[in-house]
């Protein structure tokens, strides 16, 4: 099931034209900063409270939907830093996964039990009906599926380009 899903990753690379000391300067300042209601409500392009560091030069950046943002994308951007082609910038290389474990879980779950109600549909009936029913949410509910995660990997790819852009623009601007 893993496999299946890992069809839906996204892979991209960005370059900056400032060093990564900047960069990661940049983004550990706006960690720190402290935010308001209002800003966790707009937070655009990125709610730099979802950062985190998880080595030197890995930064993963967990999205999840929210009660006040429930559209919201739904899975991780991870975006290994290394130095630039011309060795002053940096290169952004980024992953995309629009889903986490939880949801192949649920995924996983659901369709189980779809499966059960199919056969117990079976075992009562040989109506075409009880057959051909169960079928069919299962097949609308992994069309829905599909169109979720397909919706959340261009939603992460938004935010991760809207990120670039405010490194692009900022990064150098706050930091001396």
């Amino acid at each position: 099931m893993k496999k299946l899903f890992s069809k839906y990753h996204s892979h991209y690379t960005f370059d900056l034209d400032k060093p990564k000391s900047l960069v990661v300067g940049y983004i550990l300042q706006q960690k720190e900063k402290k935010r308001s209601f209002l800003d966790k409500l707009t937070s655009v392009p990125i709610d730099f409270s979802e950062v985190s560091f998880t080595g030197k030069d890995r930064i993963e950046i967990k999205v999840r939907q929210t009660t006040l943002k429930p559209f919201k994308a739904n899975g991780i951007i991870r975006i290994e830093l290394s130095t630039g082609l011309d060795r002053i910038g940096t290169r952004l290389q980024a992953e995309i996964i629009p889903y986490y474990k939880s949801n192949i879980y649920g995924t996983f779950f659901i369709i189980l039990f779809l499966a059960l109600f199919a056969f117990f549909g079976l075992l009562i009936s040989t109506n075409r009906l009880a057959i051909m029913i169960p079928f069919s949410f299962s097949f609308i509910f992994l069309l829905i599926i599909h169109l979720k995660v397909v919706n959340s990997r261009s939603q992460l790819k938004e935010n991760l380009e809207d990120l670039v852009h405010e490194l692009k623009r900022k990064a150098t601007a706050n930091i001396v």
